[in-house]
């Protein structure tokens, strides 16, 4: 038996434990720690040096998932990008006593990470694999930085194709930062550290998936101009000519638009910005998708880094690329890369076979009815809140959904990457055409113009959306149907599509029978799914994290793996939808 440790020291921290091949337990340490992107960066010593530290909680939360011990690891494998330093990071914190158990994937590792989760679990035999994000590792004695990476993965093996880089100072640019640079004009940002810290100064973590809610609201701007040159694999592109350009919309049309407001979004300039910027990522992903499948010559393609969490973009690269399958695991971003350290240290280091393809996310460790009754005696007792509890099933969650209450949904082991795909999830009907602003604006505290996602029965999900195949993470955004669209008002965004996740029986057994239940109730085998947390959190991971947030915010209901929490005498807020119930909102 061979067991492998893979840690993640980047933003996301993470760890991810494989046993002969196979995912075992995986966590981001921000569900544990509770601090958003958990960076793990401490201030330290008396000329306050800036330190790194690893994700010791998701380690420690992996050995007591698998029931081993630290020294029963046969490596560890861990990767950091940038200046990387991950081996002595690891040696320093990790108290495991043979310290040549600790390897590092060769340099520059970091594409090589989100190339490993992104091949080894797809089930192909041979795919390109292409990797896009915001800032790779650096290549050994250059100081430059991996811009976007093409694999060619066959059996056991991946072999890089091709691979462009750019430099320290920005006088070229990936296509996230490319990204994250309009992201920070428009306001978008979880604030971290200084005012200053962070990329372009921002004073935190760019939020891109705000801009990409936002950009189907603008209009199309092609008298704007093209801002990313192509040259064959390389895309080009530098801050200062994004700042020029930046500069000039903004005198000739950001008249309105104040970087004081915290509502600047609101403006048709802002607007404008985001689906400006979304259109030219897009073309941008089908340009490398294309040079992918002509270089290889393959029709399979595997796809991760950060910028693969624009599901906008995916669906066009899946739709348009022309290749014949297209795989993105959960993920996708620098969490997944402990996936990765942890195969690529089974499969490339210890010759273990690859592991049974990627058909859910659920890699965090189940809990047990007394950690749950213990929880609900904690929250009963520390916040006075009544609480009243009664075993439920999947059928109980869908009457509640059918009525338009709004359900905590904390099934099994948690997700890993940033979607709730149904064990740590917030449940809505989506027939409901007041749902989503309730949701917003009431429970989760959101920006109003931000979409919610279906998710549908497998088998059901053809008629509904324009979509074949799969969709299990939550990472493709088709067409909702026409017909469908009046019928999904709570899920249907604003150009008529939704970010779709396909629910299958053998996946997710109890979460998969919740909405077919709701289907056959109402009709409509899809429910409202979004993440379970307030914003600005991390998702919840324990029973007592789902408790906290469920008392404090306005959920109805909390399903906590087969028992059903409720506020006792709680009245519904005026906003709330079932105070119109559907035939009377209609």
């Amino acid at each position: 038996m061979s067991l492998v440790l893979g840690l993640n020291l980047s933003h996301d921290r993470s760890a991810c434990l494989v046993r002969d091949g196979e995912i075992v337990v995986a966590i981001e340490e921000e569900r544990l720690d509770r601090i958003k992107h958990s960076e793990g960066f401490l201030i330290q010593g008396h000329f306050e040096r800036l330190t790194k530290t690893i994700p010791i909680k998701s380690v420690a939360y992996c050995l007591d998932a698998a029931d081993v011990g630290i020294d029963d690891l046969d490596l560890v494998v861990g990767n950091r990008p940038l200046g990387d330093g991950a081996v002595w990071r690891i040696r320093r914190d990790l108290p495991i006593r043979d310290k040549s158990k600790i390897r590092e994937l060769p340099l520059p590792g970091h594409h090589l990470g989100h190339a490993s989760v992104a091949f080894y679990p797809s089930g192909f035999e041979q795919a390109a694999v292409l990797v896009v994000d915001q800032a790779g590792a650096r290549w050994p004695g250059t100081g430059r930085i991996e811009k976007h990476t093409l694999f060619r993965g066959e059996g056991s093996r991946l072999t890089r194709v091709a691979a462009v880089d750019y430099p320290s100072d920005y006088s070229d640019m990936s296509l996230g930062l490319f990204y994250d640079f309009f992201t920070t004009k428009l306001g978008f940002v979880t604030r971290y550290g200084t005012a200053d810290w962070g990329v372009f100064g921002c004073g935190g973590y760019p939020e891109a998936g705000k801009t990409m809610g936002l950009a189907p609201y603008g209009r199309p701007r092609p008298d704007w101009g093209n801002w990313l040159a192509f040259d064959g694999f390389d895309i080009k592109v530098s801050q200062q000519s994004l700042e020029d350009i930046w500069q000039r919309l903004l005198a000739a049309e950001g008249g309105e638009f104040s970087a004081a407001d915290p509502l600047r979004w609101q403006t048709q300039f802002a607007k404008d910005v985001a689906r400006k910027i979304q259109d030219e990522l897009e073309t941008a992903m089908l340009h490398l998708a294309e040079h992918a499948r002509e270089v290889t010559g393959l029709d399979r393609l595997c796809l991760a880094g950060g910028v693969l969490l624009n599901s906008v973009a995916n669906e066009r690269v899946r739709a348009e690329s022309g290749f014949t399958d297209v795989f993105i695991p959960a993920p996708a971003g620098d969490s997944g890369v402990a996936i990765g350290a942890a195969l690529y240290g089974s499969i490339e280091l210890l010759g273990e076979a690859r592991p049974a393809p990627m058909r859910h996310a659920s890699f965090g460790r189940a809990y047990t009815r007394t950690e749950v009754l213990e929880a609900l005696a904690t929250v009963t007792g520390y916040t006075g809140v009544e609480l009243t509890c009664r075993d439920a099933g999947p059928r109980d969650v869908a009457e509640l959904l059918a009525g338009h209450q709004v359900v905590g949904w904390f099934n099994g082991g948690s997700e890993m990457g940033p979607r709730a795909l149904g064990h740590r999830s917030m449940l809505a009907d989506p027939r409901h055409p007041e749902m989503r602003d309730y949701l917003n604006n009431v429970v989760k505290h959101r920006e109003p113009f931000r979409p919610y996602a279906p998710s549908a029965v497998a088998e059901e999900a053809g008629k509904w959306f324009d979509f074949s195949g799969e969709s299990p993470f939550m990472l493709l955004v088709p067409k909702v149907a026409g017909h469908a669209q009046q019928l999904l008002p709570a899920v249907t965004h604003v150009d008529g599509t939704a970010r779709l996740q396909t629910v299958s029986a053998e996946a997710n057994p109890a979460y998969h029978q919740v909405i077919a239940e709701f289907g056959a109730l109402t009709g409509v085998p899809i429910v409202l799914n979004t993440s379970f947390n307030d914003a600005g959190e991390p998702i919840v991971e324990t029973p007592l994290h789902a408790l906290c947030t469920f008392v404090r915010t306005e959920m109805d209901h909390l399903y906590l793996d087969g028992l059903l929490v409720s506020k006792a005498g709680r009245d519904l807020p005026a906003a709330h939808p079932a105070r119109s119930p559907l035939a009377a909102a209609r």
